[in-house]
């Protein structure tokens, strides 16, 4: 299990980082981020009703828990992420599941490479409600 303070929990949090965020995707998996400046990375997972049953989507959690918890060095402190798994992700194998998430992961560090340094966000943007 991630330690708590490596966790996305509050719907809020969620919503913020769908509605703010940026997106990759990967055959499995759909990444979701969004830079907050926290202390550490906060990771989340979501898993629509359509892949299975609670017992089958919970398997498929818990595995991308522990690749996330392998890959730990890759996530970047002060982010949010949100891993939207994809009924591939219900057929795959750990290795592929673990080679997607890197995969993913990667891209975002060559997002931001591309993009530069970031610009501060407005003050009214940290003040809207959900």
């Amino acid at each position: 299990m991630l330690p708590k303070h490596l966790r996305l929990r509050d719907r809020r949090d969620f919503k913020l980082v769908y509605k703010r965020g940026q997106t990759i995707a990967v055959p499995t998996l759909a990444l979701y981020w969004r830079k907050t400046g926290g202390q550490g990375p906060r990771i989340g997972f979501s898993v629509s009703k359509k892949i299975g049953k609670a017992v089958e989507r919970n398997r498929i959690k818990r595995r991308c828990r522990a690749v996330s918890r392998e890959l730990l060095y890759h996530f970047t402190p002060g982010t949010d992420y949100i891993f939207v798994l994809r009924p591939a992700a219900a057929k795959a194998d750990y290795q592929r599941l673990k080679a997607d998430m890197a995969k993913s992961l990667a891209l975002v560090t060559q997002r931001r490479e591309k993009s530069g340094p970031s610009k501060p966000k407005a003050a009214s943007d940290e003040g809207d409600k959900l």
